[in-house]
């Protein structure tokens, strides 16, 4: 991706994300493009290219990527014309009039075109950015999609859904869907096909069936279909890749891709971390991710996992549920953190304390008060000798799945931190289910939320005082601990809040976005009861 370093996130993630089709082509990065279209789209295939070819130039066979939207057969004609063998198109068709699948399949096809597929996406390209790339003639991988969206528990959301469903699948039936975008490619000749194989890229899909012997006992499928989950609000977000079998009800693996550079470190990690938790707790936890490859593709690093399945707990929470469904988590947590001795403070405190403090100072010090960060290290420094853990640091009620046998899935591991401390996870976990089961989440109302739970008379004080108890009792840790880890979970969280602060303006934040950053509200929040001798912090001091 080839970007100026001050474009704004906002902007960015906008022009990354009109592209993410770019991972259904054999190379998400071709040399040579040229595009019958202009606007965003333009825009965004320039910056994934090395070179724009102008179409008014009638290049023959000069490029690497055709591109084009409602085209007619004259530029089908023409796209074909410009591409090398072995290159690819990618098309859209934003009419349900275009006749589905099969009519798309043969206009490409007579100008010669093969390994034509079809793609529903939502929304619209240029309307806001793709959720899902689903391949319209593959049905078994659209009803999985369809039967495992996120819904809400409301009976007027899940009427509506049941109804946009039904919507859905007819239009797939019928063919009268719309957007559909199309991948295909110009087909090898000559005595080239060897060098071009390695010029234009080899198919992801056919990668990994080729390579299926290496990592899965199973016979290796005939073919392999999948679809893109494009979500995420930033760009350097992943995007998940979920591959089907032939006729399978549900995925068999899914692949990470990185949209960025900058995050291609983050597969990295995350494998290495899912590793750790395989080789060490594999005997304690379920619902883990497994690694089932780490390869490079197209010149990226690809990740390969086990396909779990299940339902986001947020999805699934109401206020007769979120207590069984919050101890479920405390105990997983507690199994996470089970066996683990303490060890010396003296091991962990520079790496895990004294950096975050530092930071946290560093970030946000144009807005945090002197007698406040003061008042925080000493809070800290009563924590004696405490069991070195496996943090995932990003346990939270969208990564935390609902499995349909009700066992908890956890996904999204490149955070974590294999050597860290107890409780962190829970306490995060905790604050954003309460965030969600009092609306928060869609009124912004963050603060009120989080200091009814402060105080023990409220229904989610409670929720919150039954849940730590019980981690406590599971790991023994001590509950003094919990007041100055309820005070550090936020500096750490911090971090996230102030890169994502950084990468929306391109420069240093001023004060007064600063101030808006919800953990240092938390963190005050927390500092004030943890100080205020009149309040009983959740009953545990």
């Amino acid at each position: 991706m080839i970007v100026t370093a001050d474009r704004r996130e906002a902007d960015l993630n906008r022009l990354v994300r009109r592209v993410d089709w770019r991972f259904l082509l054999p190379n998400p990065r071709p040399a040579r493009s040229i595009c019958f279209a202009d606007g965003l789209l333009a825009q965004a295939v320039d910056a994934i290219s090395d070179g724009m070819i102008d179409p008014l130039t009638h290049p023959i066979g000069a490029c690497d990527l055709a591109v084009a939207v409602n085209p007619a057969r004259e530029t089908l004609q023409a796209a074909w014309t410009a591409l090398r063998p072995g290159g690819a198109c990618y098309m859209e068709w934003h009419s349900p009039l275009a006749g589905g699948p099969a009519s798309v399949r043969r206009r490409l096809e007579a100008v010669g075109f093969t390994n034509v597929t079809c793609y529903w996406t939502w929304p619209w390209p240029d309307r806001g950015p793709t959720l899902f790339w689903l391949p319209m003639e593959a049905p078994n991988v659209v009803r999985y999609y369809l039967a495992n969206r996120a819904h809400s528990q409301s009976l007027t959301s899940r009427a509506w859904n049941r109804i946009l469903e039904i919507i859905w699948s007819m239009s797939l039936k019928l063919q009268f869907l719309a957007p559909m975008c199309v991948t295909a490619h110009k087909p090898c000749n000559g005595d080239h096909t060897a060098s071009i194989r390695v010029d234009t890229g080899v198919d992801l899909l056919e990668m990994i069936r080729d390579t299926w012997s290496t990592w899965s006992s199973d016979p290796s499928p005939q073919h392999l279909s999948w679809s893109l989950l494009t979500r995420g609000a930033r760009s350097i977000n992943k995007v998940v890749g979920m591959v089907f079998a032939e006729s399978d009800r549900s995925p068999r693996l899914i692949v990470k891709l990185s949209r960025a550079a900058e995050s291609a470190a983050a597969l990295d990690h995350e494998a290495a971390n899912l590793r750790a938790v395989q080789t060490s707790l594999s005997d304690r936890v379920r619902g883990v991710p497994q690694v089932l490859f780490l390869q490079k593709w197209a010149g990226q690093k690809v990740l390969g996992e086990t396909a779990l399945a299940g339902r986001p707990l947020y999805s699934l929470l109401r206020r007769d549920n979120c207590r069984d469904l919050a101890l479920k988590v405390t105990d997983w947590l507690a199994a996470l953190a089970d066996h683990a001795t303490p060890c010396p403070r003296s091991s962990w405190w520079d790496r895990l304390i004294e950096t975050t403090v530092d930071e946290f100072e560093q970030n946000f010090g144009p807005v945090l008060e002197s007698e406040k960060l003061r008042q925080t290290r000493a809070i800290l420094a009563t924590l004696g000798d405490l069991p070195l853990v496996c943090e995932q640091r990003d346990c939270s009620p969208w990564n935390v799945l609902i499995a349909d046998n009700g066992e908890l899935v956890i996904l999204d591991w490149e955070s974590a931190e294999p050597h860290g401390l107890p409780a962190l996870d829970l306490l995060y976990f905790l604050t954003y289910l309460i965030f969600f089961l009092d609306g928060a989440m869609k009124s912004g109302r963050f603060k009120e939320s989080y200091c009814a739970a402060l105080l023990p008379t409220t229904f989610t004080g409670r929720l919150q005082r039954e849940c730590l108890q019980s981690y406590v009792a599971q790991t023994g840790i001590e509950s003094t601990a919990l007041t100055p880890l309820r005070l550090l979970v936020w500096l750490i969280h911090s971090r996230s809040e102030y890169q994502r602060l950084v990468a929306a303006s391109a420069v240093r934040p001023d004060p007064t976005a600063l101030r808006r950053s919800l953990f240092v509200s938390l963190w005050e929040e927390e500092l004030a009861h943890a100080i205020t001798p009149s309040h009983i912090h959740l009953g545990m001091r």
